[in-house]
């Protein structure tokens, strides 16, 4: 795309836009400051896979005000993205497509009225389809439709197939991505879609595009492709996100599809800000992450772009992800916050075919090759190929192909044989105390490395089997213990030896507990509010001390900032009260109301009612402190 290439156009245009498209752009700015992620999961046993409709709603069910909904392709994980306020959530199997309830169509309620706070994320928000004919259910014949547009939303459930020449898919709604991030999300979300079904002999390669991107991007790329031996998977998103919310969604996304599919080896490729996003996604603990043997960065600014923090401080109206690409940003340097995993290979591609001024340094006509060159991305990069493509050039180009391939190659050579008897396998045994309790909707089986220099796994089971099998486990020993909030283990942090080709064995039982936790955050700037965002607490705010009162109990803990993230998740799963940095549980409480209140330097004395009940649990909004 001519001199300047893509972002630069864009970048440019911004200062040439009319007042309607100003107005447009910081109404939608606004919206998404005022606005809250919410994360839930569909579960049951429905007997047919059919598509799922989740709907949060305000008003009477008779005239019920759609704020968002989402399609699902079956059962599984969701996101909607709503204002600060009232909502109930209601889902339903549509068994006839009609994105109405009718009589006779499975469908959940969840429990109570959701306040979601503005800007954040709202997790746990799970919902059990059953055959209740009597449960109440909004009028939504028509509404859902309206508020869509006309036409039915695309399924956001990870891993839907998709035709890349679909014209969502095509560079022209690529752009509205970066230019309206959030018209974008409410009407097409952010997914890894699949361009085939998945096939368990091919290698899944994950191509993430970059600002203004779209899949259309990666067409020369996937039609190089072995598809006899490699598997094209697209991440799609809104590139005028905030990009720490981006990294979460491609996070999301992994994590619903690893225990489906199990996969044990991952490639990913990604393009100019993609790098940044993957970069943000893959250093993270991860259980997928793992499955992560070779990463490809293409033209990527890894040292941010100085023309964004210009239009940060000049321009009338800024997008949202333009603050993440100021070179001293917060996610920039939380991008080099952690070490790339030792198993993972990196390879550095950067184009030079571009030009340079008094005015901009060399770059490939977007990116200059100070910041793809960045001295912290160079460390970690096994290889460093410099090719004669501008940014766009490099995409469609045959020596970057062959050098790709290459690197595939060294990978592939470099890989350890899997054999079967290299991994251990455990057979779970858990019952419930007593017997008929309702069981969680979510649960995971959680592995502690003695050796401190391995990190922690967890896998999500099912909490509905009293017995199953989960793997595949690498060989050593484990304290092991299984997770359900809301319910107390035993044993917790149980010795576990995990043997090449064997079976080992865990028995657990549940009780139900009362627990109240969360995560404390303090007010911020309005720049720094925005759905999916979630800030740390600033240096000037130190919590002293987080107290829990009520029903003759009084409890009181201090943050204990000597406790490693090892040490704290041990104390969870043994269900310990602790605080640690600004997040706190406490545990073991009877049912009922109580008093929660924080003192912390710096803000006003807070305290909130909090409602606990032995046996459920779902994270509530983070507590937000005042700052003096």
């Amino acid at each position: 795309m001519g001199k300047y290439g893509r972002v630069g156009a864009i970048l440019l245009a911004l200062w040439l836009l009319g007042g309607c498209a100003l107005v447009k752009l910081k109404q939608d700015v606004q919206f998404s400051r005022d606005s809250c992620l919410l994360f839930g999961e569909i579960v049951g046993n429905a007997p047919l896979k059919q598509e799922i409709i989740v709907v949060a709603y305000s008003g009477p069910d008779d005239r019920p005000v759609v704020e968002d909904y989402a399609v699902l392709s079956e059962r599984g994980p969701y996101e909607l993205l709503v204002r600060g306020g009232h909502y109930r959530l209601f889902a339903f199997a549509d068994v006839n497509g009609n994105l109405a309830h009718d009589p006779g169509e499975w469908a959940a309620s969840y429990g109570k009225t959701i306040s979601p706070q503005r800007g954040g994320v709202l997790w746990g928000l799970d919902m059990e389809l059953s055959d209740r004919s009597a449960l109440p259910a909004p009028a939504l014949a028509e509404r859902l439709l309206a508020y869509s547009g006309g036409r039915k939303k695309p399924s956001t459930s990870a891993g839907s197939l998709a035709n890349l020449d679909d014209p969502a898919f095509s560079a022209q709604q690529g752009e509205k991505g970066f230019w309206a991030p959030l018209d974008f999300f409410r009407l097409r979300g952010a997914n890894v879609y699949f361009l085939e079904p998945y096939d368990s002999h091919k290698t899944p390669v994950l191509l993430v595009h970059g600002a203004a991107g779209s899949p259309q991007d990666w067409r020369y790329f996937i039609d190089a492709l072995d598809r006899s031996r490699y598997q094209p998977w697209i991440f799609y998103y809104p590139s005028g996100a905030r990009l720490d919310t981006v990294s979460l969604l491609l996070r999301k996304k992994l994590y619903d599809l690893e225990p489906r599919y199990r996969f044990d080896r991952l490639y990913v490729v990604a393009h100019s800000m993609g790098g940044l996003v993957a970069r943000s996604a893959l250093i993270e603990p991860d259980r997928h992450n793992r499955a992560v043997k070779l990463f490809v960065s293409l033209s990527t600014p890894w040292g941010g772009e100085p023309r964004a923090k210009t239009g940060v401080e000049h321009s009338p109206a800024v997008i949202p992800s333009w603050k993440d690409m100021e070179p001293d940003s917060d996610f920039i340097r939380h991008v080099y916050s952690k070490q790339m995993p030792e198993a993972m290979r990196y390879y550095l591609f950067f184009g030079h075919k571009g030009g340079g001024s008094l005015f901009r340094q060399n770059n490939d006509n977007t990116v200059t090759l100070e910041s793809m060159l960045d001295s912290r991305a160079q460390a970690d990069a096994l290889k460093v190929t410099g090719f004669n493509e501008d940014h766009l050039g490099i995409l469609n180009s045959a020596e970057v192909i062959a050098a790709y391939r290459a690197s595939v190659e060294a990978t592939e050579a470099n890989l350890k044989k899997t054999l079967v008897d290299t991994h251990g396998y455990v057979d779970i045994l858990k019952t419930f105390a007593p017997r008929n309790v309702k069981p969680p909707t979510q649960m995971a089986f959680v592995l502690v490395p003695r050796d401190g220099k391995k990190k922690e796994t967890q896998i999500k089971v099912n909490p509905l089997l009293e017995r199953q099998e989960t793997g595949a486990i690498e060989p050593g020993d484990y304290e092991v213990s299984l997770c359900a909030l809301g319910f107390k283990t035993e044993p917790a942090n149980h010795p576990l030896s995990v043997k090449g080709g064997k079976i080992s064995e865990a028995r657990f039982v549940m009780t139900p507990q009362g627990m109240a936790a969360g995560i404390i955050t303090a007010s911020a700037s309005a720049d720094d509010s925005f759905w999916g965002h979630l800030p740390t607490l600033p240096s000037t705010v130190k919590i002293r001390t987080i107290r829990l009162e009520g029903g003759g109990i009084s409890r009181v803990i201090r943050p204990a900032d000597n406790l490693s993230q090892k040490d704290v998740l041990k104390t969870f799963l043994a269900s310990r009260d602790y605080a640690h940095e600004n997040y706190f549980s406490f545990f073991g409480l009877p049912g009922g109301a109580y008093t929660l209140s924080i003192e912390a330097d710096g803000c006003e004395p807070y305290a909130k009612t909090v409602e606990v009940k032995p046996g459920e649990f779902a994270f509530p909004s983070p507590f937000r402190l005042t700052t003096r």
